[in-house]
């Protein structure tokens, strides 16, 4: 701590240098500051202004709209070197603020509260202080008394925004606005951007010269969101305690609300973040199954399995097909409706048939018939009248149909929820539950959960691990597909779900936008060791570019149904491309990306993958610098260059130099640059060449649905050394090349 007198008044300040960076942090203030360590630049520049500004004491909002922010009286250090932070709450009560600070960064261990009377908190803030009489004068209502004081360059919430996708923004862009962070979505006033990559549990902010990525360190008790105010923001806990009680009127403890992680782009940074919740064990390579989903047919009303399965067994193999939304008689009944598929058994049957397992999409919280369940009022999320709420995906409360909700505060709810998962998974033995709607819940202005332990972002949480545990219990198996990529969701999710694209815009333009940035955000799961699989939107004419990522991302994943919105149909090409993709890809889980030509996004533009790849490293950890094996390997790489002259990467796989698309994909656990067996994959014309040694090459096309070797080639026999194609009829004829 260091202690500097200003004006006469003395101001005790807190600093971490860690990461390249300084926090420093004046308690008496309650200011704190991200600032690059000095670096000289070519212009002499060895002074910049800081990355991001703001206040890290809490402040409470309680009954009748009155707002504390806590003072920060004494500090005193623990003995691992812990900032144990005594609180003033002024006549309202005392607290303490426990602090430590990380080689990642900084975080709020603890904070407790004792209030001197009962209160009955609204929300819980992290980033606003008091207005002066000036400040208020200034404001947009007359009684404004506080204010968001985070300030940055620009703001990232990845996959914010919708049509085409959006994660950044300059600070003032937004005005005002609630940002999910966690599970509710729209059901708050924010936007609709529905599943992927919620819960995210996380946001970034910053500029030119760094970011700050920000979010808890466990699953809050309250819905969390990014309130952005103007140009600066606040981290919002909204609790509505005035409406259904507290806990404990007296005290309330928070376990890690806050932690904060730096880098150089809002990518880094959050890496940081969710890095800080490792080490972790990659999940089992099983989970990562691909799959085609019935979605694309059941939204156009096309209920005919056996013209269903007759139609994709010709062109796309998979793990499984995925029976979603319009299976059950209601959602959340886990029993067939028998009106739409009267011979529902034996079309699962024909599915598996034809070398498909099964998949069953169910909804976290919904139930459309609770009478039926045996559940009343009591199993139920209510208002503060006590009647059942609803809620649907849009949140609009116009029309007929809305999904009454489960409260897991309920053992009939509870038991319901297990007996419905054990009942699926020992009927049908899926290979994999798809879950859904953990954002379909309205948030606390509305209805809460009976028992507080289950408020929050623990709603859908609860949920999602009773079916999770549920389904385990009978299949230890079984791959339990959701959105979420934080570190946190690990506990109830195997595979990630890049989800059916509709939300990147009604367009192919923008859905091909939106899945290759949503594959970057996709990396930071990947990097916590999930199984993450990619999707398809509405739209057939972006599946090449959706099939080039995933040769990086993992497995294949095809919601789309017989024809798209524009009447198109699924090309031969891509069928080969995908049929590759099905045979070739890679194998395990855990991995982090190489940026060839990439860019990670900032106030200046969306993120964008030109050529990417994968880096896989055996992560045990070593006793000392001569132990373990965790050199990264690359072992697949989407390649793309739409220019009229090669592009070379000369420290790539030995050397590679192309013209036009290409994945390279290693067969076995090497570096592509000695990979003793690997495949490269046409996505549109050009040529290929690679300098290292191999012997031989085969050519492969796709025959009955199956890869089939139609040529081997010497390395004498390529032209010039390269692998060529050129024509359309090549395109949809030669699957790949695999080079020995």
């Amino acid at each position: 701590m260091i202690s500097v007198m200003t004006n006469g008044v003395q101001h005790r300040i807190l600093t971490h240098v860690g990461s390249g960076m300084k926090l420093e942090w004046d308690l008496d203030k309650d200011r704190a500051d991200l600032s690059p360590i000095g670096t000289e630049t070519d212009s002499g520049q060895t002074d910049f202004p800081p990355v991001w500004t703001g206040s890290l004491l809490p402040a409470f909002v309680i009954d009748s709209k009155l707002y504390i922010k806590a003072a920060a009286a004494n500090i005193s250090f623990g003995s691992d070197g812990e900032w144990r932070i005594s609180l003033d709450l002024g006549e309202y009560g005392t607290g303490l603020l426990l602090c430590d600070a990380q080689p990642w960064g900084f975080r709020v261990m603890k904070l407790e509260v004792e209030w001197s009377r009962d209160i009955r908190i609204e929300s819980l803030q992290f980033g606003t202080r008091l207005l002066t009489a000036e400040e208020r004068r200034r404001t947009p209502r007359a009684d404004c008394v506080f204010w968001p004081d985070w300030a940055a360059e620009g703001y990232c919430v990845p996959a914010a925004g919708s049509s085409p996708t959006h994660s950044f923004w300059r600070a003032w862009d937004m005005g005002d606005a609630r940002l999910p962070l966690g599970s509710y979505g729209d059901a708050m006033g924010t936007p609709y951007a529905a599943a992927f990559p919620r819960p995210m549990y996380a946001a970034a902010m910053g500029g030119r010269h760094g970011w700050l990525a920000f979010g808890p360190g466990e699953v809050p008790d309250a819905p969390l969101s990014l309130q952005l105010q103007s140009a600066t923001a606040s981290v919002h806990y909204l609790y509505r305690e005035d409406l259904w009680g507290a806990p404990d009127p007296r005290r309330r403890s928070w376990t890690e609300p806050l932690r904060l992680a730096w880098g150089g782009s809002a990518y880094d940074s959050l890496a940081a973040l969710y890095d800080s919740f490792g080490p972790f064990e990659p999940k089992s390579s099983r989970h990562l199954r691909s799959f085609i989903c019935t979605w694309g047919d059941f939204k156009e009303k096309r209920y005919d399995l056996k013209q269903f399965t007759k139609r994709v067994s010709a062109a796309t193999p998979a793990d499984m097909v995925i029976l979603d939304d319009s299976w059950e008689t209601f959602n959340g009944s886990g029993e067939p409706n028998l009106a739409l598929f009267p011979d529902f058994d034996a079309d699962l049957e024909g599915i598996r048939d034809h070398g498909y397992e099964l998949a069953f999409w169910q909804s976290v919280g919904w139930t459309d018939d609770p009478a039926a369940q045996g559940l009343t009022a009591n199993d139920l999320l209510c208002g503060p009248d006590g009647e059942p709420r609803q809620w649907s995906w849009s949140g609009s409360p116009f029309g007929s149909r809305g999904h009454y909700l489960l409260d897991p505060s309920s053992e009939r709810t509870r038991q319901l929820v297990r007996e419905r998962t054990v009942r699926i998974v020992e009927r049908w033995r899926p290979a994999a539950l798809k879950l859904d709607f953990g954002y379909g819940f309205p948030g606390p202005d509305a209805c809460a959960p009976r028992n507080p332990a289950y408020r929050g972002e623990r709603l859908a949480f609860t949920l999602l691990k009773l079916i999770y545990d549920a389904a385990k219990s009978v299949d230890p198996g079984i791959t339990i597909i959701y959105y979420g990529i934080h570190p946190l969701m690990r506990s109830v999710s195997d595979l990630i779900n890049l989800d059916d694209l509709g939300d990147a815009g009604d367009s192919a333009a923008h859905e091909a936008a939106g899945h290759n940035q949503r594959c970057l955000w996709s990396s930071l799961a990947a990097r916590h060791g999930m199984a993450v699989n990619t999707s398809t939107g509405y739209y057939w004419d972006t599946l090449s570019e959706i099939l080039l990522d995933t040769a990086v991302v993992g497995v294949n994943g095809l919601t789309l149904g017989e024809t798209d919105n524009d009447g198109k149909r699924m090309t031969q090409a891509d069928i080969t491309r995908w049929t590759a993709l099905q045979t070739w890809r890679r194998r395990t889980c855990g991995w982090k990306p190489l940026w060839l030509e990439a860019e990670l996004g900032s106030s200046k533009g969306e993120p964008k993958l030109v050529s990417w790849g994968r880096l896989e490293s055996d992560e045990a950890p070593a006793a000392d610098e001569s132990g373990g094996d965790s050199a990264p390997r690359l072992t697949a790489l989407a390649l793309r260059n739409n220019r009229t002259e090669p592009i070379q990467y000369a420290a790539v796989a030995s050397s590679v130099t192309f013209m036009g698309s290409w994945a390279l994909i290693a067969q076995d656990d090497a570096d592509l640059a000695v990979s003793a067996s690997f495949v490269c994959i046409p996505f549109s014309a050009g040529e290929l060449r690679l300098e290292r040694p191999f012997q031989q090459v085969h050519a492969y096309a796709v025959v009955d649905g199956k890869l089939s070797r139609v040529r081997t080639m010497k390395p004498d026999e390529l032209p010039d050394g390269k692998l060529v194609v050129t024509t359309a009829n090549e395109l949809s004829s030669i699957a790949g090349f695999l080079i020995e």
